[in-house]
């Protein structure tokens, strides 16, 4: 059976994530466009905190959610795993600590429905604290702190960052896909964006498309990824 509808794979690497995943999946199922038109790809690195459990749940109700398990070393592996899995000709990556927008995946489709060569497409991913700020910040389009100037149409692949970007499966493909030897917190995702740049795939942003990224990282955390 091949669901000829079926139009972007969404990505999420995981492991032990549950606490905030409960709100990341019912974010995604509740999209603006019809079921049939998406997949929800849950790359489980073998997850011991009821992950399993919970989307088995889900997955009852929801037969474009699916779960991934496998003995990922990394997020790079996890995801290479879910852009084998995908059967959509485009795949968005996101991360299981990042709700998104009721129009997500709508602003991404249509970006990628514009007349041009292969692109792939960084949406804003909004920074916040807590679940309380994601209330705010969603509701108050003003409060959110803003990575890019809205004007801006293009990016570097500095700023190809999975925490809300989407391409072609078959340019990801193309350029080999993530680099799996990067291990820790590797900026696997910038490296697959420089890839990708010179490979003629054009970075655009649209700010439209939005999710929030439910993770505060102390400065001396932030410090210790940039070393690495």
């Amino acid at each position: 059976f091949m669901n000829t509808l079926l139009r972007i794979s969404v990505v999420i690497p995981t492991y032990n994530r549950l606490d905030t995943l409960r709100y990341v999946i019912p974010a995604l199922l509740a999209q603006d466009i019809p079921a049939e038109q998406f997949e929800i790809i849950v790359a489980d690195s073998e997850s011991n905190d009821g992950t399993a459990e919970y989307l088995a749940g889900q997955t009852a109700n929801a037969p474009n959610l699916r779960h991934l398990p496998g003995p990922y070393t990394g997020r790079a592996s996890a995801r290479n795993a879910g852009i084998g899995a995908a059967a959509a000709p485009l795949v968005l990556f996101t991360d299981a600590d990042i709700i998104a927008a009721p129009d997500l995946l709508a602003r991404h489709l249509a970006r990628h429905d514009l007349p041009g060569g292969p692109r792939a497409v960084v949406g804003l991913e909004v920074q916040v604290n807590s679940y309380t700020d994601y209330l705010q910040k969603s509701a108050h389009p003003s409060a959110r702190d803003e990575l890019h100037p809205r004007s801006r149409k293009t990016l570097d692949w500095l700023y190809f960052l999975t925490g809300n970007a989407s391409a072609p499966r078959a340019q990801l493909d193309r350029v080999g896909r993530f680099d799996e030897d990067f291990t820790g917190y590797g900026h696997e995702d910038l490296e697959l964006g420089y890839r990708l740049k010179h490979a003629g795939v054009a970075l655009e942003y649209e700010p439209r498309a939005v999710n929030y990224h439910w993770h505060p990282v102390p400065f001396e955390q932030q410090q210790g990824r940039m070393e690495l």
